[in-house]
């Protein structure tokens, strides 16, 4: 009993220092489960790969919020802006696909460390020479329609919002996290997205509401997710998408959640 209480108690007193939400990590090399703060998982507590738990009086409590296991999320800091979190399953979502859709940005950048710039002034490139920002403009560029992009299938066919413009824009907001938004804005963002989903709704489509056919497309995913920890070669498994919207990356699951703020 002691050889298991030890690694629980540890894990808890560490998780109590740090934030208030972490999530389960798995390692596919290991073949094991951790908190995302390192910490050893405690036996018995009952949660998947990518499942949130709140730390509440030293004690870890699992909740229904969860962020695909699989992702390959990038996080930039870059000087003078906010910190940019690049998460390759928020873009299929939009695109509708994987695939060929890899394609679209791989092939271009693995092969190149620069790119011109596509600004159509000066003024109007916000980026430096070796900013992966001017990558990005090859799509958001504001002008191009995610149907467009090879291999996409996208359930909201709208303009891709534009990488270019002065300092200060809009639209920087979508890509850099702006100040009160912190490190990680997981950890206490609850209690103002409560207060403020009309001001989130301006950057993050879906924060008002989640669909049922939303909700079934993100118990879907969750379903091919955890099948690709059994089976990486498992292609239909690797082609499911999450929906496109924001919230539901982490808040899909929660059904109850949805259905007391739609009855507000």
């Amino acid at each position: 009993m002691r050889g298991v209480l030890v690694p629980l108690l540890l894990a808890v007193a560490l998780a109590s220092e740090g934030e208030r939400y972490l999530f389960v990590r798995y390692d596919p090399e290991k073949g094991q489960a951790t908190l995302s703060d390192g910490t050893p998982l405690p036996p018995g507590l009952g949660v998947v790969p990518g499942q949130y738990v709140e730390v509440e009086g030293g004690r870890l409590k699992p909740k229904r919020m969860w962020q695909p296991p699989q992702d390959l999320v990038k996080t930039y800091l870059p000087q003078g802006a906010g910190r940019v979190v690049f998460s390759h399953e928020r873009h299929f979502a939009a695109l509708g696909a994987k695939g060929a859709a890899c394609q679209t940005c791989h092939e271009v950048l693995d092969k190149n460390r620069t790119w011109p710039s596509l600004a159509p002034s000066p003024a109007l490139e916000p980026h430096g020479a070796a900013s992966l920002g001017r990558f990005c403009a090859t799509c958001h560029d504001g002008k191009t329609r995610a149907s467009a992009i090879p291999g996409a299938r996208p359930p909201v066919d709208l303009r891709v919002f534009s990488a270019l413009g002065r300092k200060g824009d809009p639209t920087c907001a979508q890509c850099h996290a702006p100040r009160d938004h912190g490190m990680d804005f997981t950890s206490f963002h609850g209690e103002m997205a409560e207060r403020g989903s009309e001001r989130c709704a301006l950057c993050h489509r879906g924060a008002r509401s989640v669909t049922p056919k939303e909700l079934a497309q993100v118990r879907a995913f969750q379903e091919a997710q955890l099948a690709l920890i059994r089976n990486p070669e498992d292609e239909k498994a690797f082609n499911q998408v999450l929906p496109n919207n924001f919230c539901a990356y982490c808040h899909g699951l929660d059904g109850k959640a949805w259905r007391e703020r739609g009855e507000r």
